[in-house]
């Protein structure tokens, strides 16, 4: 099996980041106000913008979406000590028998929608894969930190847990547990996961505060409930990979209205090991980074909204967790398969591919039923890009 890496010279990533062309052009209007707030969570910048009646309104939203995704974290977090995730691995480290371990709602939630969409993509997408990430040391801030390959007796072993991990949520008398065989002996890692998931409590909020017009941004999983200021769909860019540091430079965008998307590719994040630096997402496959012809994946899926009827919005529950899974699943899978999948599955989403190409711009970009708009097709007055505060 060869082994899979990313060279410096051609890391490819893409970052995914609102364009909210409209929100300047009418800012004279005394009966909207456009509240925008940022915040670092689960190690992300998070951009907020609600739009409300009231700038206090507006503020006051902002704040409590900042609670769910700190609360959200307390619990899924593999690195915060006081988190079920971390005390559920834990145990896991010290286990020789069958586990059953008791979850609160929301993280047994979460727990069945990873397995769910490991199911669907028959392992491409894994919420078992944190011994692995441990071992390439691609979770670790520590500027200190020395990275190595994983050492082969130790790489086997996990791969091999990771790869036979299997579980399952059980509900009696309304407490919730985690059954799994004592062959299951893998940390979990819910950070390809929990952005998503967290956007789904973020619109259950939304809905139940009335506030339906908000562009809520985890850089990697937006949501882009209602419309902006002026009534106009939602512009979401998304950058040129071969220039992800000029947030200038954008090859296209995203028009929608109470949309997930989520984005997934070579990011910043990466383990530089004798001189390679290796990509930070793993196939669960191989247990080595992803190493195929995709630069990205870009998956948009409906969200629900306080238009709709209750039963409608019940449908879509769970979708910005599962957009947030499936788009890397499809990186995981590469061009081949992930078309394959699009066109077998009875997930209802939709799709964009960056694949490499032997052509001036560098890639070939591949949507399915998405409103994306290349720049070169867009008016001079569309083609600004704002100098966002990141």
């Amino acid at each position: 099996m060869k082994m899979m890496f990313y060279l410096r010279e051609y890391r490819k990533y893409i970052i995914i980041l609102p364009l909210i062309l409209c929100l300047t052009v009418l800012s004279s209007c005394s009966d909207i106000s456009v509240q925008t707030d940022y915040f670092i969570v689960m190690d992300t910048l998070i951009e907020s913008t609600v739009i409300s009646k009231k700038a206090e309104t507006g503020k006051e939203v902002n704040e409590k979406i900042q609670e769910i995704c700190e609360e959200i974290e307390g619990r899924i977090s593999k690195t915060v000590e006081t988190s079920e995730i971390y005390k559920l691995n834990d145990y896991i480290r010290i286990i020789d028998h069958t586990l059953v371990w008791e979850l609160s709602q929301e993280t047994a939630e979460i727990l069945q929608t990873a397995d769910f969409i490991r199911k669907e993509t028959n392992g491409a997408f894994n919420p078992s894969l944190g011994d692995i990430i441990d071992l390439w040391g691609l979770s670790n801030q520590d500027e200190d930190f020395e990275r190595k390959l994983p050492e082969k007796d130790d790489f086997y072993r996990a791969l091999e847990f990771m790869q036979t991990s299997r579980y399952e949520i059980i509900q009696d008398n309304g407490i919730y547990y985690l059954h799994s065989d004592m062959l299951s002996r893998t940390k979990f890692d819910l950070g390809a996961i929990g952005k998503g998931y967290a956007l789904d409590k973020i619109s259950d909020y939304l809905i139940d505060a009335g506030i339906p017009n908000a562009l809520v941004s985890f850089t990697s999983s937006i949501l882009a409930a209602g419309r902006n200021r002026i009534g106009n769909l939602w512009s979401v860019a998304l950058k040129d990979p071969f220039f992800p540091d000029d947030p200038e430079k954008a090859c296209g965008y995203i028009s929608a209205s109470d949309k997930f998307i989520s984005v997934s590719g070579g990011y910043e994040r990466f383990a530089t090991i004798d001189g390679i630096d290796y990509c930070h997402i793993i196939d669960p496959e191989t247990g080595y980074p992803v190493d195929n012809d995709l630069l990205c994946a870009v998956v948009v899926m409906n969200a629900p909204s306080a238009l709709q009827s209750k039963e409608s919005r019940d449908k879509l529950k769970n979708n910005g967790a599962v957009s947030d899974a499936l788009s890397t699943a499809l990186y995981v899978m590469g061009k081949e398969k992930a078309l394959k999948f699009y066109n077998s599955t009875s997930l209802d989403f939709e799709m964009i591919l960056f694949v490499e190409a032997d052509n001036d711009k560098g890639y070939d970009i591949i949507p399915t039923n998405v409103i994306f708009t290349e720049i070169e097709e867009t008016t001079e007055n569309e083609r600004l890009m704002p100098k966002l505060d990141y």
